[in-house]
């Protein structure tokens, strides 16, 4: 299959030309065959809808998880395979694929949530929040390895909580919670291994229900994440499910493989083998390894 690499010319900024170098260079490497798609968005790449329906390409994102995410959206239900190059801030799909997969094309699980999409991992409280929060994580002020650290400590300092209504596995929960996650893969926020045996094969999603929390306790839970220590914690409740309801008194925004997903009401069931994804860790390591500065 022919492989049709979409990069994001905003995103990139200065960056692209050397990028686009690198893609070539590589995929002659590997013998490769290959078109490159250089924009403005992702969505200006994407916008003949009639070109993806009817084509059978390795479709590649090149960004973090939001540009998967977006182009993940736009070809599922067709003939393309989703791939991927992780140059983005977070690249948390990328880790929990290098742990568990072997190189090749996989029937991979989606989780659909109202009407949209999700291959990683989808967040409702404060680590959404902090994704969301486009005052850090995308603030050319603050150096990239920083950004995300910088948006934990101020809604570490600020946040108190979310009122939910939660079903799941024929069973309620109401209460306060400092978050839900909802996971395909392993990890979230620039490396949190948040859900340590998540596989995007297995046809189950995890749940991780973490109550309300005073801020040494939830200080505690949010650094612990970093090495999956949070599940032995009494205050974090960990469920396997097929479908989950979140309701709330009032719309907010969940976080979605890095994008913004607003509802009052967020229907949520997994979808086993709904698209093929390619991973070629060798292919990855070629394109990381190159210094874009």
């Amino acid at each position: 299959m022919k492989y049709l690499y979409v990069v994001n010319r905003f995103y990139f900024k200065e960056k692209t030309d050397a990028i686009v170098d690198t893609l070539k260079k590589v995929s002659e490497e590997f013998h490769r065959d290959y078109e490159i798609l250089v924009n403005d968005t992702v969505e200006e790449a994407l916008k003949n809808k009639e070109l993806f329906q009817n084509s059978e390409y390795i479709v590649t994102a090149l960004g973090g998880d939001g540009s998967i995410n977006r182009i993940l959206n736009h070809i599922v239900d067709t003939k393309n395979v989703l791939s991927y190059i992780p140059i983005g801030t977070g690249n948390d799909f990328y880790r929990g694929n290098l742990e568990s997969l072997e190189n090749g094309i996989y029937d991979a699980d989606l989780i659909r949530i109202n009407d949209m999409y999700c291959i990683n991992i989808a967040c409702f409280g404060i680590d959404a929040d902090i994704a969301n929060d486009e005052r850090f994580i995308h603030n050319r002020l603050i150096p990239e390895s920083m950004r995300y650290n910088a948006a934990v400590v101020y809604h570490f300092l600020t946040y108190g909580g979310r009122h939910l209504k939660i079903s799941c596995n024929g069973k309620d929960y109401d209460g306060d919670y400092t978050t839900v996650v909802v996971a395909n893969s392993r990890y979230y926020g620039s490396g949190y291994k948040v859900s340590p045996f998540s596989r995007i094969d297995d046809g189950v999603m995890e749940v991780y229900l973490v109550d309300r929390l005073n801020k040494i306790a939830m200080a505690k839970v949010i650094l612990s994440m970093k090495d999956a220590g949070h599940l032995k914690n009494p205050a974090v409740c960990s469920l396997q499910t097929e479908k989950l309801l979140i309701r709330a008194d009032q719309p907010f925004s969940a976080n979605i493989d890095g994008e913004v997903l607003t509802s009052d009401r967020f229907e949520i069931e997994i979808l086993p083998k709904k698209i093929r994804l390619e991973f070629d860790a060798d292919f990855i390591r070629k394109i990381r390894e190159v210094k874009y500065s």
